[in-house]
C-alpha cells in the first residue's frame, strides 16, 4: 500500500536510491533491477528510478529497453537533462549518431554547466570524423571540470588524430595526472 507521504514523494528516499547506485556500481545489474522494480510499486512516477532503469539496462547491453525507460523518465520530467544524456548514450551505442547528438544538445541546453553531455557530444562528433570540431566540445567540458580526466584523453585523441602530437601528448599526460593508472590514456601514449 502507498502511504499519503509517498504520494507527496515522487522519488524513493536517499537511502534506497544510494543503494541501488551501490549495486549497480558494483556491476550487480540483476540486484539493481529487482530494487528498482519494487521502489517502483510505491514510487511509479519517479522519473530518477526510470533513468536508473534505462542504466541498468544500457549496463546490460539490452539498449532498446533503456532507451524506453528513459524516454519514459523523460514524459515524467521533460526537463531531465540526465536522461536526455543518458538516452544519447544509448543511441550512441546503437551507432545512431544524428539522435545521440540530439540528445546531448538537448541535455546541454537544459544544464547549461553539463561536462559530461560536452565530453559525450564530442566524442559522437569525433566518431563522426568531425575532429575539429570535437575539440570544441572536449575543451567545454575541461573548462566546466578541470579534473575531468575523461576529457583530456579523448582532446588527446582527437588532436592525435589531426597530426597535432604535442598537443595530444600534452592531453594525455594531464588526464593521467589526475586519474593515475588510468590505461587508455597509457596506451594512446604508446
Amino acid at each position: 500500500m502507498v502511504s499519503d507521504k509517498q504520494k507527496k514523494q515522487k522519488n524513493p528516499p536517499d537511502e534506497s536510491m544510494k543503494f541501488i547506485l551501490k549495486l549497480f556500481n558494483s556491476n550487480k545489474f540483476i540486484e539493481a533491477k529487482y530494487e528498482i522494480e519494487k521502489q517502483k510499486v510505491s514510487y511509479p512516477n519517479s522519473p530518477i528510478l526510470y533513468n536508473m532503469l534505462g542504466a541498468v539496462l544500457a549496463g546490460q547491453n539490452h539498449l532498446k529497453e533503456a532507451i524506453e525507460s528513459y524516454k519514459k523518465a523523460l514524459l515524467i520530467k521533460p526537463n531531465y537533462a540526465q536522461a536526455y544524456n543518458n538516452l544519447g548514450t544509448a543511441f550512441q551505442k546503437l551507432n545512431k549518431a544524428d539522435e545521440a547528438i540530439d540528445n546531448y544538445k538537448k541535455a546541454i541546453s537544459l544544464k547549461n554547466d553539463f561536462a559530461e553531455a560536452y565530453n559525450n557530444l564530442g566524442g559522437v562528433i569525433y566518431e563522426c570524423n568531425r575532429l575539429k570540431d570535437s575539440l570544441d566540445y572536449f575543451k567545454k567540458a575541461i573548462k566546466i571540470k578541470p579534473d575531468f580526466a575523461e576529457a583530456f584523453n579523448n582532446l588527446g585523441s582527437a588532436h592525435q588524430e589531426l597530426g597535432n602530437t604535442r598537443e595530444a601528448l600534452e592531453n594525455f599526460y594531464k588526464a593521467i595526472k589526475i586519474k593515475s593508472g588510468y590505461a587508455e590514456a597509457y596506451n594512446n601514449i604508446g
